[in-house]
């Protein structure tokens, strides 16, 4: 297992300054005081190891149904990760005319977590070194640009990260997580055929004992999850006594280890 460190300067004020809330002291200059990650790095993790808790996690976005899925981990007052892209199903990432800025602040002001999934959706484990390392950096300035802060966690596109994908992201300081269980929400977007994610979510926990956690893959992108699927998911999960959380959490992480500082340009 590795440990990672990172020392930043204070930063200074800018328009697109984030009040992190009370994981970052409301500053994010606490940045600065980050502590050793034990969260491994260079493998990829597929479970949470916290007890009763639930990561629900959301890829693909940000995108026009994300604010209700927002909306809805509110009314619940749930935490969940986001694992964004940069150019995939919306461009502008960082553009203040967009909705998108707005939305990935309100992420981190609501407590949840913003995760990288990669700049525009590329296969990892097919993309060549150059391609690998431009997938992440764009992001990361992207983020960097809103956030003041780029993600140490990342979800592999197509779950897929073989070994020189791993050593790479290792060395770019972030821990790869993928999923246990799978919604298949992209596969059941409509009116008539969601119940069939609602079912494999529910089977699932279901099946799972009471000292079980689960670490959720679906689609803020997706028109039925924002509208049905997250809704029943929040409502189960109280139902069975979990607590929902963000990634971080379900590893035991600390928040001032979700995020990276700004690379030296």
């Amino acid at each position: 297992m590795s440990l990672w460190y990172f020392n930043v300067k204070e930063p200074e004020a800018t328009p697109n300054s984030v009040n992190l809330g009370g994981g970052f002291g409301g500053d994010a200059s606490v940045l600065a005081r980050q502590t050793a990650s034990t969260v491994p790095r260079g493998t990829i993790i597929s479970h949470c190891t916290v007890p009763s808790v639930v990561a629900l996690t959301f890829d693909d976005g940000p995108y026009k149904y994300t604010g209700h899925v927002l909306d809805i981990l509110d009314q619940h007052n749930a935490k969940a990760t986001f694992f964004v892209n940069g150019d995939n199903w919306i461009q502008g990432l960082d553009d203040e005319s967009t909705p998108w800025p707005g939305l990935l602040r309100r992420m981190v002001s609501s407590g949840h977590q913003v995760g990288s999934h990669s700049w525009s959706h590329v296969d990892m484990t097919t993309a060549d070194s150059s391609m690998r390392q431009q997938q992440m950096h764009d992001l990361e300035q992207s983020l960097s640009n809103v956030l003041g802060m780029y993600p140490a966690y990342f979800r592999p596109p197509y779950a897929t990260c073989e070994q020189q994908c791993l050593v790479e992201l290792d060395q770019m300081g972030y821990h790869i997580v993928n999923f246990d269980v799978d919604t298949k929400d992209y596969l059941y977007n409509t009116p008539d055929t969601i119940q069939t994610s609602i079912d494999r979510f529910s089977q699932a926990l279901d099946a799972g004992r009471e000292q079980d956690s689960f670490l959720v893959l679906s689609h803020d992108v997706q028109e039925e999850t924002a509208n049905v699927l997250v809704e029943f998911m929040l409502n189960k999960i109280e139902e069975r006594g979990y607590k929902a959380v963000t990634v971080g959490e379900c590893l035991g992480d600390l928040p001032e280890n979700w995020y990276q500082a700004p690379r030296s340009v």
